[in-house]
């Protein structure tokens, strides 16, 4: 996002989406082959409504967020959706979720409002690109959650219906800037190693660990986003960033379920 200051959060998020679909379609019909075709047309209605819905909220928010905090505020906040993704495993997929982990939640709580207020001081647009990414959050757990619940069916198009969705609704509602070859790139790498690879593990992950996990597993990014941003373009990020951060970080829940995991010999 950095690297294309020229492009709106608009066109980038759609972009990104379509050509997250356009990898995926190819995975698609290598992976199925004949099969393929009937896969895309008949995909499970509630799934696709659960999953490819708030993947279009989320992701929109997500490139939202970005333009308007810092990457290190973006990648704190969004470690609170294990929070969220503990509530819901619970209420939709009955998941229990062990009593130390709500410890962690005040702690994360404590993490989110000094992050917040950093924010805010920092620019006036800081506080709202925190609130928005407390909403991907939220919509990241709706997702890890439908993947788990539908992991028994083929949710790769719910994956592709959502990034045309996120492209079209962007075009007609909004109108999306016309990207150089340069900047195309950018967005044809962001589709494909951001969102459609990524995809695909994650989906296979989702029959093996339950919707906590594969959040917390998945939020080592809250430890590697800032890194490559401060290296890559010198951005730093607030002193409450760093204080929040030190919260917030899945590392509380890592141990006990990645160990048991371990230790009953299955793997993803």
């Amino acid at each position: 996002v950095r690297a294309l200051p020229r492009l709106d959060s608009w066109t980038i998020n759609a972009f990104r989406g379509i050509n997250m679909a356009l990898v995926l379609m190819i995975w698609i019909f290598l992976r199925y082959r004949k099969n393929a075709i009937i896969i895309m047309r008949t995909p499970d209605k509630m799934a696709m409504f659960w999953f490819a819905f708030f993947f279009v909220l989320g992701t929109s928010m997500y490139i939202m967020a970005i333009q308007l905090a810092n990457v290190a505020a973006v990648a704190s906040l969004g470690a609170t959706s294990a929070l969220f993704a503990a509530v819901i495993g619970r209420l939709w997929l009955g998941e229990k979720t062990s009593s130390i982990f709500y410890i962690a939640i005040l702690l994360a709580i404590a993490g989110v409002i000094f992050i917040a207020k950093g924010e805010s001081s920092q620019s006036c647009t800081g506080l709202l690109g925190s609130i928005i990414a407390l909403g991907v959050a939220l919509a990241f757990a709706i997702q890890s959650a439908a993947l788990r619940k539908y992991r028994d069916i083929p949710m790769e198009p719910a994956y592709v219906y959502g990034g045309l969705t996120v492209f079209l609704s962007v075009f007609l509602l909004h109108g999306i800037m016309q990207p150089t070859w340069q900047e195309y790139g950018i967005l044809l790498a962001m589709g494909a190693f951001q969102l459609a690879i990524p995809g695909v593990f994650y989906l296979k992950g989702a029959k093996y660990v339950t919707a906590v996990q594969m959040v917390l597993i998945s939020m080592m990014d809250t430890f590697l986003n800032p890194l490559w941003v401060w290296l890559l373009v010198g951005e730093e990020p607030t002193k409450n960033t760093f204080y929040g951060a030190v919260f917030i970080p899945p590392k509380y829940q890592f141990g006990p379920g990645l160990s048991r995991y371990i230790h009953d010999g299955r793997s993803i």
